[in-house]
């Protein structure tokens, strides 16, 4: 199990999704956490899973999103990615009731069509989207107009930002607590830049 006495302790799980030894570094990150929280890592998802939610959704998902996938599943990263039953457009979140969903920003609205949400982030109704063309990866923050940011290039950031912040909770001692998350945080940082975190986490 790893145990963060000290910032070199976290590990950066991959530069890419699909690089030599990528699985083995995010497996020890997952199985990690799992005995923290005491629960089993989730089955891995199948091809023709992940073909069958493509075709409901009509759209197909980034290709590292279904490496994820097809090697840990619905994993626990920290953050709740969305069964498979749950994503969908985010447009048609608020299905016969639009009139009671966001106050879209003409911004909002030229991003808003492409929107697939795979993500709850804390369950708190902010979500995580991938373009359905570019793959790029935007955050739906429902308390702060315009509602949609781009936030990532690509998938393998956001999840290896997850990735590395929820290795914040594998601390050695209850005294590195507020350590482990500032390190974390720090890492954060220097990966993606101090706005990009500030408004993710904050």
């Amino acid at each position: 199990m790893i145990n963060i006495e000290k910032k070199s302790d976290i590990t950066i799980p991959f530069t890419h999704i699909g690089e030599c030894g990528w699985e083995t570094r995010v497996r020890a990150i997952l199985l990690s956490v799992a005995e923290n929280w005491e629960c089993s890592l989730p089955e891995v998802k199948t091809e023709r899973e992940i073909e069958s939610l493509e075709q409901r959704l009509g759209t197909a998902l980034p290709l590292n999103l279904k490496l994820f996938y097809q090697a840990f599943g619905i994993a626990d990263i920290g953050e709740q990615l969305q069964s498979f039953d749950e994503m969908g457009w985010l447009k048609d979140t608020w299905g016969a009731m639009a009139e009671y969903g966001p106050d879209f920003s003409e911004q909002d609205l030229a991003a808003l069509p492409f929107m697939v949400t795979f993500s709850d982030y804390l369950g708190n109704g902010n979500m995580f989207c991938f373009h359905s063309e570019t793959k790029e990866i935007y955050y739906f923050d429902h308390d702060s107009k315009p509602y949609l940011t781009k936030m990532f290039h690509c998938v393998d950031d956001y999840l290896k930002g997850c990735l590395v912040f929820c290795q914040s909770q594998l601390f050695a001692d209850i005294s590195l607590e507020r350590d482990a998350e500032r390190w974390a945080e720090e890492m954060l940082n220097e990966l993606y830049g101090e706005d990009v975190v500030r408004k993710w986490y904050y």
